[in-house]
């Protein structure tokens, strides 16, 4: 190779490397839960179970307490009447700055998310624990987590806006209830720990496809013309 080529290929890369920065971590992520997702659901699928659900559910357990009972019901909201109400409340913010695309991009985002679980719960049939009596009544199937699904979906959505707009700190906070609903559904016992992963990387692979679609038809700034 010539010193010219080089020179070539350093600039060509230089020139790319930016996008793949970006982009690279969040393909790598993409393929890893993607990978996750299809040996979870081919296992629920075969009913043939996980070796690791249920000494995880015992060592969640054995940290029960009538105060945190209670705490950990508070959390689990987050996951239903919490997240719908955070929607509204931030649509409601969002429509008064006119930002309607922001809108759009949320509720996609959080209504298919809902969507999808609806489907993946009616498709797998998976039946509830019974371990412990649940803190809990839940009538519909156990995989995935809905309510995982749905905080990662909502939440994990505007965290990305606001990390997206460099706001690393308020991003982090928005996002914790994730993994705080994830852990309460497992402590109440109304799932599986490979129900809220599975929720994890369904919704991961959602708010994936909706936050690259977002991206593609945001409207760039147009910067004043300097006299």
């Amino acid at each position: 190779m010539t010193v010219s080529s080089r020179t070539a290929a350093t600039r060509e890369l230089n020139r790319i490397w930016p996008a793949l920065r970006v982009w690279l971590p969040g393909l790598l992520l993409v393929i890893a839960v993607s990978a996750i997702f299809i040996d979870l659901a081919g296992d629920v699928w075969l009913r043939e179970g996980f070796a690791w659900d249920v000494p995880l559910i015992v060592a969640i357990h054995a940290y029960s307490a009538p105060w945190l009972d209670g705490v950990m019901l508070g959390i689990t909201h987050l996951g239903t009447y919490g997240a719908s109400l955070a929607a509204v409340g931030v649509s409601v913010w969002m429509w008064r700055r006119h930002d309607r695309m922001h809108i759009w991009a949320l509720w996609v985002s959080f209504g298919g998310a809902v969507v999808a679980n609806a489907a993946l719960k009616l498709l797998f049939a998976r039946p509830r624990p019974t371990f412990f009596p649940p803190l809990m009544v839940e009538t519909d199937y156990s995989f995935p987590s809905g309510h995982v699904i749905a905080a990662t979906a909502l939440y994990g959505f505007l965290a990305l806006l606001l990390w997206h707009n460099r706001q690393r700190l308020y991003a982090l906070l928005v996002a914790l209830p994730i993994p705080l609903v994830a852990l309460s559904r497992v402590y109440l016992g109304v799932h599986y720990p490979s129900d809220v992963l599975g929720a994890f990387a369904v919704g991961i692979l959602w708010l994936a496809l909706v936050w690259v679609i977002y991206l593609r038809f945001q409207p760039v700034p147009v910067e004043p013309v300097r006299r």
